[in-house]
């Protein structure tokens, strides 16, 4: 089992669920955990009660109102599950608050960011924050960028150049369809992944090529959109139609 934390006061939950669908189409089995100070996932892209925790989201596991480890496992046995049964749980953190709860160590740590003002000034606390209470400033970084092409070097000055970032920086494009599409998949309940840009989609290949140190081909053909299943599909809707309009005459 991997554990990743995601930080940063960017909304990353677009993010989070397009990679967790790619990686389950990789055959492995994925919880994401709701540590957002708004519950983001939970009044998102879920249809949970207020007594309901575990919510499956197009078999994406989504885990909200856990505050700490021991309440991830707490509920998940309430369900008759455990962190065992998943090959990667990922813990989407935007404030102290969360930071600060008994977790363990993570084994891939991810600042997400942008180019926002607002956001990186409150990212540069939340960070210097988690490199004090973890006593590391090793970190990854994707950073969607904006229009207006800001420097990466900007956000290293305001944290004064303490994150030290491993591995490669990942940077995804403006995409003038990315917030519609997100918002489709909140009320639809279905992840329009093939409808993604194919830069980000490949950021998103890259990311988890590294992290799983795969073929990023290997990768891409998970998520082929398959010809014959297109074909099939294609098929069984005309024979609908004809069966139809024979019925009708």
């Amino acid at each position: 089992m991997k554990t990743i934390q995601l930080a940063g006061n960017r909304n990353k939950s677009d993010f989070t669920i397009y990679l967790s669908h790619i990686l389950t189409k990789l055959g492995k089995n994925v919880l994401i955990v709701d540590a957002t100070k708004q519950s983001i996932y939970r009044y998102g892209y879920t249809h949970l009660t207020k007594s309901q925790h575990l919510y499956d989201f197009q078999q994406i596991d989504i885990l909200c109102d856990a505050k700490n480890w021991l309440d991830v496992e707490k509920l998940l046995r309430a369900e008759g599950d455990s962190t065992t049964q998943y090959d990667l749980i990922i813990v989407d953190m935007d404030h102290k608050g969360a930071i600060e709860q008994e977790w363990p160590e993570f084994d891939e740590r991810y600042y997400v960011g942008d180019d926002e003002r607002l956001n990186q000034n409150r990212d540069v606390e939340l960070l210097n924050y988690l490199f004090d209470i973890t006593k590391s400033n090793e970190i990854k970084r994707v950073i969607f960028k904006s229009s207006n092409k800001f420097h990466e070097s900007q956000f290293d000055s305001l944290m004064n150049h303490r994150p030290v970032w491993r591995s490669m920086n990942y940077t995804i494009e403006p995409d003038e369809f990315a917030i519609g599409l997100a918002i489709q998949m909140q009320h639809e309940q279905h992840i329009p992944l093939n409808r993604i840009s194919k830069q980000y989609k490949k950021q998103l290949e890259e990311i988890i090529s590294e992290l799983y140190k795969i073929h990023v081909n290997e990768v891409k053909n998970a998520i082929k959109p398959s010809f014959f299943r297109f074909g099939k599909t294609k098929m069984n809707e005309t024979n609908e139609n004809e069966l139809n309009v024979a019925s009708n005459s």
